[in-house]
Order: C-alpha cells, then sequence, then structure tokens
C-alpha cells in the first residue's frame, strides 16, 4: 500500500471538506510546510494509530517533522499492517 496515499486519505478525514487541503507529494515534506494545523497533526496521528494499532500513549509522544519521520515511527511501533486501503479508511469513521 502506498504510504502517502493512505496518509492523504486520513488527513482528508481529518481535514474537514470546507478547509482547503493541499495532498502531501513526498516523503521528505515537512508537515510545518502544509496545510496541517496542530489539531489537524494530533487528529492524523491518531487515526494513523488506530489503523495500525499503535499504543495511545506511545502515540502521544510522536511529533514528526517529516514525512518520512512518521513513516518510520510507524514502521518501528505498528502491531498490524491495514488489509487494503477501505479497511484503513473504516477503521477511522
Amino acid at each position: 500500500m502506498n504510504f502517502i496515499e493512505l496518509l492523504n486519505k486520513v488527513a482528508r478525514v481529518a481535514r474537514p471538506a470546507h478547509h482547503e487541503f493541499v495532498p502531501i507529494e513526498r516523503m521528505d515534506e515537512r508537515f510545518e510546510e502544509t496545510c496541517f494545523d496542530s489539531l489537524d497533526m494530533l487528529m492524523i496521528g491518531m487515526f494513523m494509530g488506530m489503523i495500525y494499532d499503535i499504543d495511545d500513549e506511545i502515540s502521544k509522544e510522536f511529533q514528526p517533522e517529516i514525512v518520512q519521520e512518521l513513516y518510520d515511527f510507524i514502521q518501528l511501533n505498528k502491531t498490524r499492517d491495514p488489509e487494503s486501503m477501505e479497511w484503513a479508511l473504516e477503521q477511522i469513521k
């Protein structure tokens, strides 16, 4: 599964449709340069934690600066992989 595609779909859920949305395109993209504010990032982190089944206490402590850091953190702490994009999005409804 393409991580950036999943991240953008999760971010779309975290950021309501009436707000500006600019998709992430690169693994080296800095979150501070995206359209996401701190609340968006909190929601994105919570949703990714739900999808990858990462302990809440671990998820709360991490504040990635770039997309690659988020990916590496997930790879290090996940206890499952999403079955499909549809399955992943179903987990955060």
